[in-house]
């Protein structure tokens, strides 16, 4: 056996013993700038899968889970669950370990941008690996990608600029001697809901970078350091939020682009901020993760506020990726790990402890669930569409909002967290706000029933709930 099978062998077993003795993660409660009773979990190759500690790319999917890309040991998916799932290169068809960003699209599919060329996880679990272009002689770096939710792919390539794949697998070039785009090197793309396309691009010896925009009908719009108040060409990330805001990070600063208008986000230092992805959460706050300077949130009012390492429990200030989940926990891919901080509603609850398993039953019916009912603090807890159905209302969840909307008999509204719900727009207390539990929106069932004119009975010897 050579020397490097052995330092291998010895780091694998470390890892087993550290993954099987559940690790000690390392956790903290903060109170720096107004974030209160938040949870810090720091994931490393001491105390989880990840094989090293280069996180570069995060993307969070529907259903309460979340893709990790990294630099040199492949991918992770966590699921809601918190269960780690390893994707590497040689186990799996992964093609290659360095991996650049990961996007996901509308049928399911996940896509990973990695050294030579694209890695798709589909959604049966087979993958599909390609190439962009037919000079493949130095390899082809993928920089970026992004699903546009029409079927269609687009692609960032180190010196060739950008693809754009549709559904049909039809692949169209634009680079910087076919088309309007300012820069070969692409780092960034954002969808507004107009149809158009924003692309960030990079400054380059010979091309003027900055950002290009795309529209629906074939138009492009150039804007840079000359021609707008852009604080660099060499644009890192582009972001488009819920109210149409254009966000972009640059190696000098973050700016906003918002009806025709520019704010400028600066340290007012020598060394701007270096912003190199950008996020934002269920309120319309806004997050950018900094190379160097930590974590900036711009909140609703434009304030701004910095979390570094010097005063939050943030491992390190070197941050290449921000994204939120849909329990609204925070994560940060960093040189030094993977970064989670638990939202407060995720970190108070404790654990459901219960004797016995709660059966409901509506008008004699039982009521079939797929994740059980839970009693806390006296109250019954059962997940939202499949109480509802069975009470005869339409369900629909409201991502941006993270509330349920239900309509019938009565209209439903519920936020998660939120110790209020509405009823056909008339505001009631409940006992106990909706949460997400194992991946699945859980409601106060007694609330709902009540509220829509039901009379429920509970039975504490059998734990059986009768809404009739």
């Amino acid at each position: 056996m050579s020397n490097q099978e052995k330092t291998k062998d010895g780091a694998n077993m470390k890892k087993s013993l550290s993954l099987i003795l559940a690790a000690v993660l390392i956790l903290s409660t903060s109170t720096i700038h107004g974030i209160t009773n938040q949870q810090y979990v720091q994931h490393t190759r001491n105390n989880s899968a990840l094989v090293a500690d280069k996180v570069v790319a995060l993307k969070a999917d529907n259903h309460g889970g979340i893709w990790v890309a990294t630099g040199g040991s492949g991918a992770i998916y966590i699921d809601s669950a918190g269960k780690w799932n390893t994707y590497m290169e040689m186990s799996t068809g992964l093609k290659n370990n360095f991996l650049n960003d990961v996007t996901l699209d509308s049928l399911g599919n996940t896509h990973f941008a990695t050294n030579i060329g694209v890695s798709s996880h589909m959604k049966d679990n087979t993958w599909n690996n390609y190439f962009m272009n037919d000079n493949r002689i130095f390899g082809e770096t993928v920089t970026a990608l992004a699903a546009d939710g029409k079927g269609g792919l687009w692609h960032g390539v180190t010196g060739y600029g950008a693809y754009y794949k549709n559904a049909a697998g039809d692949m169209t070039h634009y680079s910087s001697a076919n088309s309007s785009i300012p820069s070969s090197n692409v780092s960034s793309f954002a969808f507004d809901q107009k149809g158009g396309v924003w692309i960030g691009t990079e400054l380059t010896y010979n091309e003027m970078g900055g950002i290009a925009y795309l529209s629906a009908d074939g138009k492009w719009t150039l804007y840079n350091s000359n021609n707008s108040k852009l604080p660099s060409n060499r644009v890192r990330e582009v972001y488009v939020a819920k109210n149409g805001a254009v966000w972009i990070g640059t190696i000098n600063g973050l700016a906003k682009f918002y009806n025709n208008e520019w704010v400028i986000y600066s340290n007012n230092s020598v060394w701007e901020y270096d912003v190199r992805s950008i996020t934002e959460d269920s309120a319309g706050n806004i997050y950018a993760a900094t190379w160097g300077d930590g974590l900036l949130k711009i909140d609703t009012t434009g304030k701004l506020t910095n979390y570094k390492s010097s005063d939050s429990p943030l491992p390190n200030n070197y941050i290449y990726e921000v994204e939120i989940d849909t329990k609204g926990n925070i994560w940060l891919g960093t040189n030094v790990g993977l970064t989670e901080i638990k939202t407060t509603s995720q970190v108070v609850q404790p654990p459901v402890v219960q004797p016995k398993i709660v059966t409901v039953f509506v008008k004699s019916l039982q009521v079939p669930f797929d994740v059980q009912p839970v009693i806390r603090e006296g109250n019954t807890l059962v997940s939202v569409r499949f109480i509802l159905e069975a009470l005869g209302q339409d369900v629909t969840w409201n991502e941006s909002e993270r509330k349920v909307v239900s309509t019938g008999d009565k209209n439903i509204e519920l936020k998660i967290g939120e110790k209020t719900g509405y009823v056909d727009g008339v505001a009631y207390p409940l006992n106990i706000p909706a949460e997400i539990i194992d991946g699945r929106t859980m409601i106060p069932l007694r609330w709902i029933a009540e509220n829509l004119d039901y009379d429920v009975q509970w039975n504490p010897a059998s734990y059986r709930v009768d809404i009739n």
